[in-house]
């Protein structure tokens, strides 16, 4: 053969033993290790996000508080919030909400919530399928399949007897 050939040869043999020994490592590597890596690296994003939340909301309260400190008279209107008080202005009346109806919009932003938090936590969608047993079962017979092949035509060729 010449050198060009063998190149190619080492070439095509290279391309498909690694996609052979890949396809079985990932097989091997998909149920236990990549699930758990997807998985523990969304809940540390979630962890991250938490805590930029509440950096944000202390620093909400901290500039409130310094605002009280320095008027008095925003705690008056703090007040009627934080504490459900009713505002008090001699002639005008203010409307007040329903027990119902605050049970209604508490229910629906409890709803809320509570679908956010259990939102699907999805998998890429390929780990998905490899996860899958009868999927994760054909990727390493195919990839064994594939290594066993590139040994078969791409491997070494017996070398010739010299005659005399």
């Amino acid at each position: 053969m010449t050198k060009l050939a063998l190149i190619i040869r080492f070439l095509w043999f290279c391309l498909f033993f690694s996609v052979g020994a890949g396809a079985m490592t990932l097989a091997i590597l998909a149920e236990p290790e990549l699930l758990n890596y997807y998985l523990s690296r969304r809940a540390l994003d979630e962890v991250y996000a938490q805590n930029e939340k509440i950096k944000e909301l202390t620093d909400q309260y901290n500039a409130q508080i310094n605002l009280i400190e320095q008027e008095p008279n925003v705690l008056e209107r703090i007040r009627v919030l934080a504490f459900n008080q009713p505002l008090r202005r001699e002639d005008t009346v203010f409307p007040r909400p329903s027990s119902q109806q605050l049970r209604r919009q508490t229910q629906m932003l409890f709803e809320m919530l509570e679908q956010k938090q259990n939102a699907p936590r999805e998998l890429p969608y390929w780990l998905q399928r490899c996860i899958q047993p009868n999927i994760r079962r054909a990727l390493f017979i195919s990839g064994g399949a594939l290594v066993m092949l590139t040994f078969i035509f791409f491997g070494t060729q017996p070398r010739a007897k010299k005659v005399g």
